[in-house]
């Protein structure tokens, strides 16, 4: 971890309110919350959604200052394709009561704490299903790196983790995505963002949300850009990119999860007005 002291690039990308301000009103209460035992020292709280009898699992990891509910279009679009969504409230999210004790290296840590913990209590609640990595900006550099991605850094891959589906990305992160960051992401991907998909100081042009897909070894490897769409694409806004990208999540991890030949064909032939795609 000598990259994130030595250069303190997290305290410099975590510094800017960037998710406080993407969303608008909350919406309705996930299905249930528990609370989730991190580490010893620390819980925090589990959002789930589930469907009756789940056949897949999605461990969601939300944008930087966010928190679940805000998820809730995504979460039951995965519910109705049959995955049970988990997703802890991160320390960094202004819901979490000690947020402030927690600086930029800490932050990332215990996300990936929440999300080692999380990971675990899928497998106790539904043993042998399949799970995927879902994120957000922030949440997606994390759900990446759960398939394999900055494993310069630490092994911070998820074994059980069969495929990650991101909407937007943080982007170059200077010092911490370089060059190799995404060599080691051999399971399927797909990358959602737009062509006004862009956040001051991180990413000044929206290209660099294609850079996971770009640099991974090629397979089973989806981006899609929608015209007018910007980072806060998941908040519902433009409606018809909105419900595009609902269709092609879905989609995309009934694909590579599940299997699923029907749901594999439509993110291999996709092309709707507005969308350039990316497949490797």
């Amino acid at each position: 971890m000598t990259i994130l002291n030595r250069r303190g690039v997290l305290a410099a990308m975590l510094a800017a309110p960037v998710a406080g301000a993407l969303f608008g009103k909350a919406l309705a209460a996930p299905a249930a919350t528990q609370r989730l035992q991190v580490s010893p020292e620390r819980s925090t709280d589990l959002m789930v959604w589930a469907p009756a009898k789940p056949v897949a699992v999605a461990l969601l990891s939300t944008g930087h200052g966010s928190w679940p509910e805000r998820y809730e279009g995504l979460c039951q679009t995965l519910v109705a394709a049959g995955f049970a969504v988990l997703a802890p409230l991160h320390v960094d999210s202004m819901h979490h009561p000690d947020r402030e004790t927690f600086d930029a290296r800490a932050g990332f840590m215990e996300r990936l704490a929440d999300m080692r913990a999380t990971s675990a209590e899928a497998a106790r609640r539904w043993p042998g299903l399949s799970v995927a990595a879902v994120g957000h900006s922030y949440g997606t550099l994390i759900s990446l790196c759960l398939g394999g991605a900055l494993a310069y850094m630490a092994p911070f891959r998820d074994p059980t983790v069969k495929a990650v589906l991101g909407w937007s990305t943080p982007g170059k992160i200077p010092g911490l995505v370089a060059p190799p960051a995404y060599a080691g992401l051999a399971v399927p991907t797909m990358i959602i963002t737009g062509d006004q998909d862009l956040v001051p100081t991180f990413v000044t042009d929206w290209h660099d949300h294609l850079f996971p897909i770009e640099t991974s070894p090629a397979g089973g490897k989806y981006a899609v850009t929608f015209a007018g769409a910007a980072h806060d694409l998941i908040s519902g806004q433009p409606k018809a990119a909105y419900d595009a990208a609902l269709t092609y999540s879905a989609a995309f991890l009934k694909a590579s999860v599940l299997g699923d030949a029907p749901a594999k064909t439509l993110i291999d032939t996709a092309a709707g007005p507005g969308e350039t795609w990316l497949r490797r």
